[in-house]
């Protein structure tokens, strides 16, 4: 989208939401490896007007090579929860050169991987030659 519909569609959705009434919020299951939002609609389409000012920095601080994450004001009334997030680091590359990147396998893993299974394999001949030997003897 272009920059000048973002800000009317950021405009008509701060214009039509109170800040007051708004609430976001990130918080973390009890077990800790998830999160989760609570928010109602208004605060749900406040938090989407941050994302979307979002996008229109990201050109700029992508370009720009002292500048690399866009900030969030966690002063904002609406924001709630006890996980806070503190920035946004855009980036230029798509989801699948970073997937790539996070996948590479290096020789090092190739040994650990083959390793333990012949650990395990030896384990299991192990405990199979055991199990003849026990029989044997009960013979």
């Amino acid at each position: 989208m272009e920059k000048e519909e973002l800000n009317i569609i950021i405009e008509k959705i701060d214009n039509n939401n109170s800040k007051e009434k708004a609430f976001f919020g990130v918080h973390s299951m009890e077990n800790g490896d998830e999160v989760y939002i609570k928010a109602n609609k208004s605060g749900l389409e406040l938090f989407a007007v941050e994302l979307l000012k979002a996008s229109i920095k990201s050109d700029e601080i992508i370009a720009d090579s002292e500048k690399s994450i866009i900030t969030f004001d966690p002063q904002e009334k609406w924001i709630t929860g006890n996980i806070w997030i503190g920035y946004i680091e855009p980036k230029i590359e798509d989801r699948i050169d970073i997937k790539e990147e996070l996948i590479k396998i290096t020789w090092k893993d190739k040994i650990v991987e083959y390793s333990c299974l012949t650990i395990i394999g030896i384990g299991i001949l192990i405990f199979v030659a055991g199990i003849f030997a026990v029989v044997s003897w009960l013979k």
